[in-house]
């Protein structure tokens, strides 16, 4: 884990966004490497990829313009669809008989923020792949006038994550923003000004995991070491069958939730609202309802992390305005440019330094609160207690995703982020591609309510997701 910030920084000026040879060399030579080392990626295989290669053809024949629009639940996304891009792609296409063009690639966007905190050679390779920068809460009309040319002229699709950060859950569809489709209605506007006859396409994308009751080996060994940092004895060996062993496992995860939570309460002073005195070891009264007990936990969450906010809030001096993750925004905003302020700190006189310094140490601590919230935001019991009604059990995808979330939850509760998050697996990935969503022809409906097109747009897409996602786990 990081040390704390104690100064002001110098910050970090990226370079425009170009397409440069040496980054696609690099990409293409020690992607392979970084996928199994990095990203512990063995492999990366489609559902409905026939979609993704149909839609890079039209593209590449300038037939349309392409936004794909990928879930984020790993953090990792852009490395794993830059991989699928450059490799699985090409040999998807191979199988359905489609001649693609050697080098296929998307453009990125990511948060201004980024190169603040990344190391040097992020900072390099992100403006030489195309990759753009965004801010969630200020306009930069620069930056967005170069986006939205790179999606009506650029030699390859745009990426980017409709949810505007890591969501951390892979099957379940969280808060989706409406800039993908303000992006897609301002290019097809575009195009028809000039007479140009390209569709404007919206290809859905959600990523997976695929693992299997060999897994819960090492879920099991390292539920146990977070137990024993909790102070929890871990049971003896259970269950040798495999659902026997993944419904064990999931009851030692909600009670981990529980232990969790009541650590993070007890760290902001909040009077515990549950459970009982008398509740048993799952955290709940005999005969209380798994949904009851889902509602008074998720309770309990929401009040630790309005608390949370309000304390970062309040260290920042800012006001607490917009739905949860609109504050997140301003938190990290805020908090970036206090450590990483306009013009060179070591420029100013000794004074102004030593209060540019103490403000950076500030934020810092503040920022502590905002990473709980900006993961705690996407967490909920429901999505264990659902695999264990009726005596069920949870998926081994289930049970890997909520034991990441613990481990990374403990971790900001002592000052993380996610760059402490851990990877526990091996991974197997899936991309599941949904249908695409043609624009173009939703410019009339657009340009009468323009409300009423980014709201339907939206909920289509949430659509595809689910049932991309319904496809991955049926198919499991």
């Amino acid at each position: 884990m990081k040390p704390p910030v104690a100064a002001a920084k110098k910050r970090h000026r990226l370079a425009s966004p170009s397409l440069d040879p040496l980054a696609f060399a690099l990409i293409d030579t020690v992607g392979p490497l970084y996928a199994r080392l990095t990203l512990r990626a063995s492999s990366i295989t489609f559902i409905g990829g026939e979609r993704l290669v149909h839609a890079a053809d039209s593209y590449y024949r300038r037939r349309s313009r392409l936004i794909i629009a990928f879930r984020h639940p790993f953090g990792d996304e852009p490395q794993i669809l830059t991989w699928a891009m450059h490799r699985g792609l090409h040999r998807e296409a191979r199988r359905l008989g489609v001649a693609l063009p050697k080098k296929t690639h998307c453009l990125f966007l990511h948060g201004y923020e980024v190169p603040l905190w990344s190391g040097p050679f992020v900072r390099w390779i992100l403006p030489r792949s195309g990759a753009m920068p965004v801010y969630h809460v200020k306009m930069d009309g620069g930056g967005l006038r170069t986006i939205r040319r790179a999606l009506r002229d650029g030699a390859h699709p745009l990426a980017l994550s409709p949810e505007g950060q890591s969501s951390y859950r892979s099957e379940i569809v969280p808060r989706v923003e409406k800039g993908v489709f303000q992006l897609a209605f301002w290019c097809a506007g575009e195009l028809d000004a000039a007479r140009r006859a390209e569709e404007v396409v919206v290809l859905p994308v959600s990523v997976h995991e695929r693992h299997d009751d060999g897994d819960l080996s090492i879920l099991e060994a390292r539920c146990a070491d977070l137990e024993k940092s909790f102070g929890i004895t871990a049971p003896r060996p259970g269950p040798v069958d495999g659902p026997a062993r993944r419904r064990a496992l999931g009851f030692r995860l909600k009670d981990l939730d529980e232990t969790i939570l009541a650590h993070a309460e007890a760290r902001y002073d909040i009077a515990k609202l549950g459970p009982p005195p008398d509740a048993g070891p799952t955290g709940g009264m005999e005969g209380e309802s798994p949904d009851a007990r889902v509602a008074r936990r998720e309770k309990r969450r929401a009040a630790l992390l309005e608390t949370a906010l309000r304390r970062g809030e309040a260290m920042l001096g800012l006001a607490a305005e917009g739905d949860t993750i609109e504050r997140v925004y301003r938190i990290r905003h805020e908090g970036w440019n206090r450590i990483y302020p306009e013009g060179d700190p070591a420029a100013l006189a000794r004074h102004a330094r030593r209060l540019a310094d103490l403000r950076a140490g500030e934020a810092w601590y503040a920022m502590r609160h905002m990473e709980l919230v900006d993961l705690g935001y996407y967490l909920d019991s429901a999505y264990l207690e659902d695999g264990l009604r009726d005596g069920a059990s949870p998926t081994v995808g289930r049970l890997s995703e909520t034991l990441h979330n613990l481990y990374d939850f403990a971790s900001r509760l002592e000052g993380g982020d996610i760059s402490d998050r851990p990877r526990l697996l091996p991974r197997r990935l899936v991309l599941s591609i949904g249908a695409p969503l043609e624009l173009r022809s939703r410019l009339p409906l657009y340009r009468k309510d323009r409300k009423h097109a980014l709201d339907e747009a939206t909920r289509d897409l949430e659509t595809a997701w689910r049932i991309s996602t319904k496809e991955f786990t049926q198919d499991e």
